[in-house]
């Protein structure tokens, strides 16, 4: 056969098969949608079912509701001083090559930051600063939307660019891994570097739950050094995150305070709601310790710090220098991570007696040991994990001294600044920003001693089980080496 004719031949056959055949295959339309599906010849015959009438509404449902139902009023209608602060204090933080877009990303936030002049808003930095974002999720269908609207937002900002995203998850029983997976799509639609990794795993009867908790916060961590190994790519800022429910300026205000001290590690204040008192109270004091060594409380407002001067502090909502905290929202320095002695989250060494405490204060004693130990608490950033504190702690804005019967949260009676929701605002995305949340703080070496109240037993799962001990801490970290600048991240603001 002469090769014009077979070329002619072929691609009769093609149009035939392309054509006629995928409708011979498949034979079926939408409509029929209860009848099982082949995917083609070759797929070992692997069927499913097309979704029936309610599971199209169901998903219409759940497409049109992806949306933040928790933050969404976070920044909205603020008092025009606080978003002008806003304005000035995070202008720096935008990611953005295009000078115009840097006012309108934060107005269109809810932060009304919209400037006559853009070009003297935005200036291009020497270098841009990369963030890598790590978050840990287990049973978190309800926060996941705002959580990824929230991140949405500050990648906006940042710039997506500069931005990426590792998420973990394992062992969830909702539909987090369903969830997960429509947002996956959703961010790829904006440009956003996200690696979602799913996992069916839990931890065994007879794991130890330090051991189990430290594999699952490092699997995070994966794209990290795979990055670094494979492009050769590094991040200047690390943002680990929990199943909160941050808001906009959250995040920014914690990145803010940690480039701006050249903090190791720079933390919230995270809380939980106390039945017995009624009132919201500060959450995670198996973590917290005061820069003295001593355990932060599970109390109200005025009574979380043991140092007096980190009491004033926290009540005047001032940053604080602590000996460790991780509080829902973790900024971390990588450096440690890419320098020795390579830091990771880990259990503690039992067999060298160091007390078995959590993998978050375990880290924070190895960024001292290594000189990274300028650990900071940002008291204004309150984190809630739940919606029942999430609106004790973000109530609408309204002017309490109109309001009969108002009753103070805690604070000093005779100084209004220290009223956790603000005297004359609620807060915290309307109280106005202090000169002195703006000092550099000076930071000090670490305690000779660290309470410690260890969780020894495998399977245990009602806290800690053992004895709780002054531990000592190394000579490196009580030394000025311990707090003194290694990796200047201040440059950029």
């Amino acid at each position: 056969m002469p090769t014009s004719l077979a070329l002619l031949v072929g691609l009769f056959l093609g149009l035939f098969i392309g054509r006629v055949l995928p409708s011979w295959l498949f034979g079926l339309s939408w409509s029929r949608s209860r009848a099982p599906i082949f995917v083609s010849r070759l797929s070992a015959r692997k069927q499913f079912t097309l979704p029936d009438e309610d599971q199209r509404h169901r998903v219409l449902e759940l497409l049109s509701t992806l949306s933040p139902h928790y933050t969404t009023e976070c920044t909205r209608n603020s008092q025009p001083l606080y978003t002008q602060q806003v304005r000035e204090r995070y202008v720096s933080l935008v990611g953005h090559r295009s000078p115009s877009a840097s006012s309108s990303f934060f107005s269109s936030f809810g932060l009304g930051l919209g400037l006559s002049d853009p070009d003297s808003v935005y200036i291009t930095p020497p270098r841009e600063h990369k963030y890598f974002f790590a978050i840990n999720l287990y049973n978190s269908f309800d926060v996941i939307p705002d959580l990824f609207a929230t991140l949405f937002r500050v990648s906006a900002i940042l710039g997506y660019h500069n931005v990426f995203v590792s998420i973990y998850e394992n062992g969830s029983t909702d539909q987090t891994k369903a969830l997960l997976r429509i947002f996956d799509a959703l961010t790829k639609a904006v440009g956003l570097r996200v690696t979602i990794r799913t996992s069916t795993r839990t931890r065994g009867q007879f794991n130890h739950r330090i051991e189990y908790l430290a594999e699952v916060r490092n699997q995070a961590f994966v794209p990290l050094h795979e990055l670094r190994d494979s492009h050769g790519e590094f991040f200047d800022t690390i943002v680990f995150m929990n199943d909160i429910l941050p808001c906009v300026d959250d995040l920014l205000e914690l990145i803010w305070q940690s480039r701006k001290n050249n903090a190791g590690i720079t933390c919230a204040a995270d809380y939980m709601y106390h039945p017995e008192l009624s009132s919201p109270v500060f959450y995670d004091n198996w973590v917290a310790r005061d820069i003295n060594g001593t355990a932060l409380e599970n109390a109200p407002f005025e009574s979380i710090f043991h140092d007096p001067d980190s009491s004033e502090r926290f009540q005047q909502h001032l940053p604080i220098q602590v000996q460790s905290c991780w509080n829902g929202v973790a900024i971390l320095d990588p450096a440690p991570f890419y320098t020795p002695p390579y830091v990771s989250f880990r259990m503690a060494r039992l067999a060298e007696g160091e007390c078995s405490a959590s993998e978050c204060s375990l880290i924070c004693n190895d960024y001292w040991e290594a000189g990274y130990g300028r650990i900071l608490m940002v008291p204004r950033v309150k984190l809630a994990y739940d919606r029942k504190v999430f609106d004790i702690i973000h109530p609408p804005r309204k002017n309490l001294t109109a309001i009969r019967g108002y009753v103070r949260l805690g604070g000093l009676p005779d100084n209004p600044s220290t009223d956790p929701q603000d005297r004359s605002w609620f807060g915290p995305h309307d109280r106005l920003f202090d000169p002195l949340e703006s000092e550099e703080l000076d930071f000090k070496p670490g305690p000779s001693h660290v309470w410690c109240w260890g969780w020894d037993g495998a399977g245990d799962i009602d806290g800690p089980d053992v004895d709780p001990i002054w531990e000592s801490m190394p000579a490196r970290s009580r030394g000025a080496e311990a707090v003194t600048v290694k990796h200047d991240r201040t440059t950029e603001l």
